[in-house]
């Protein structure tokens, strides 16, 4: 994973996973999203998608997105991510298969949420857990000591992706229906 730059922006930070490109939201893209789902897929140039945004999240969880970063211009790749996947077809734009999220900066303790949807037809084929370790690497390279994720207790699709993926479950549900499951540094 890398980071990069682009001409045009001040700074855009795209980690690289096999088969998806993580753009990390600065506060223009935040702000974007949040205001109009047309002018954030042009400004990413993306494929517009109507579904969007993928579950878990919703309006107002991009509304959250520009206040963080509003708040901590600094703060880009704590707020929200595009998750951009071209499958073969060079001729067209990518498409955004999903987002996530790292759920605001690492708390006291380090331990730091990640939360992330996939579009349906981009579910069961490995890019949530391309995502989950793309983005606990980061995490982790960033200061968190400790990556958390809540997910509905019988989701074991995601939850088989998370054990997969270095996550186990703390056994602490935060409330119920609800399971935590987490990641701590080596």
């Amino acid at each position: 994973m890398s980071p990069e730059q682009s001409e045009g922006r001040s700074h855009l930070l795209i980690l690289t996973a096999e088969r998806l490109a993580l753009l990390a939201l600065d506060a223009d893209l935040a702000a974007l999203q949040a205001g109009s789902r047309s002018a954030f897929f042009n400004a990413i140039a993306v494929m517009h998608e109507p579904l969007w945004p993928p579950a878990p999240f919703e309006a107002a969880a991009f509304d959250w997105s520009r206040k963080g970063l509003a708040g901590d211009p600094s703060g880009q790749g704590w707020y929200g991510w595009a998750l951009l996947a071209n499958e073969g077809d060079e001729r067209m734009p990518p498409r955004l298969v999903g987002i996530a999220a790292l759920v605001g900066r690492p708390d006291d303790d380090g331990d730091v949420e990640l939360a992330f949807g996939l579009m349906p037809e981009y579910r069961g084929r490995g890019y949530g857990g391309e995502t989950v370790r793309a983005l606990s690497t980061w995490a982790f390279a960033n200061g968190a000591r400790r990556v958390v994720v809540h997910l509905d207790a019988e989701d074991v699709h995601a939850a088989h992706t998370l054990s997969k993926n270095g996550f186990a479950d703390t056994g602490e549900p935060p409330y119920p229906g609800v399971a935590r499951w987490a990641m701590a540094t080596a």
